[in-house]
């Protein structure tokens, strides 16, 4: 019998969760679960999504909540993973199971996804915040092992650039699918990831695919000394510029055009 993986996008319908730099946490929870749910079921899981478009089981959330859970237990799945993206100004990737000491289970399969997800973000610059524990509704109603993924922050820039990326929402997807994978026992091989996408710039780690019409810019505006980033290889490219910052780099920016006509 297939193994049942049933994928929890969060939030939905009226519920947009978390908003941040353009993005709805409820359409990248779906973005997600959507890809996942095809890798896994090409490697012969059951998969059911506790929803596959824009809806909720209840408008009040704590109904709904207890739904999701219900919905996975009634069909005696072999594992939940509800997908979320963070708020709150942190940055990365973490992973919450219930508390309960008796859940060694869900601890072992937590050790798998977590580390498999974990190392996508760590590719892109991006830490990993650990493995944690949480009495969320999802993670204490559900009967089977069950894990909530808060994949990224939507309101930190960085996160949120690599969430608009839809190969970094690819890989996410496809650690999800391959960590689900190992921790039920599934046989079939797992798909290989796509590239992590890589850094366009010679200075900066977050100049990305779909940034190449800037590039060019940022690196020569760094050689020159007008422009530099956070000095942890970040330059922020999608970051809004304060005043301070602005009058910073006008200020370099004379200083270099002085230097070059030898008026300094």
């Amino acid at each position: 019998m297939a193994k049942i993986i049933v994928l929890d996008p969060g939030h939905g319908g009226p519920d947009s969760g978390a908003v941040g730099n353009g993005l709805r946490e409820k359409d990248v929870t779906l973005a997600i679960a959507q890809r996942a749910a095809r890798l896994l079921r090409t490697m012969g899981a059951d998969v059911r999504l506790t929803r596959n478009d824009d809806r909720v089981f209840s408008e009040d959330k704590a109904t709904d909540l207890n739904e999701r859970a219900d919905f996975a237990n009634k069909l005696h799945a072999d594992y939940f993973i509800s997908i979320h993206i963070n708020a709150g100004r942190g940055t990365g990737f973490e992973s919450y199971i219930a508390p309960s000491v008796a859940n060694q289970e869900a601890a072992r399969h937590q050790n798998i996804v977590h580390g498999e997800v974990a190392g996508v973000f760590q590719g892109t610059g991006l830490p990993d915040r650990g493995k944690k524990t949480a009495n969320f509704a999802v993670l204490r109603r559900t009967s089977m092992p069950a894990i909530l993924l808060e994949c990224g922050f939507i309101d930190q820039v960085e996160d949120a650039s690599r969430l608009k990326n839809l190969a970094f929402l690819d890989n996410v997807a496809q650690a999800i699918a391959r960590g689900a994978a190992r921790a039920v026992g599934l046989g079939a091989a797992s798909p290989a990831p796509n590239p992590v996408p890589k850094s366009l710039s010679k200075y900066y780690k977050d100049i990305i695919p779909g940034m190449e019409w800037g590039t060019d810019s940022v690196d020569a505006l760094y050689e020159r000394g007008i422009m530099r980033g956070d000095g942890q290889g970040n330059f922020r490219p999608t970051e809004t510029m304060t005043r301070l910052e602005a009058a910073v780099a006008i200020n370099n920016a004379i200083e270099y055009i002085l230097k070059q006509t030898g008026k300094s």
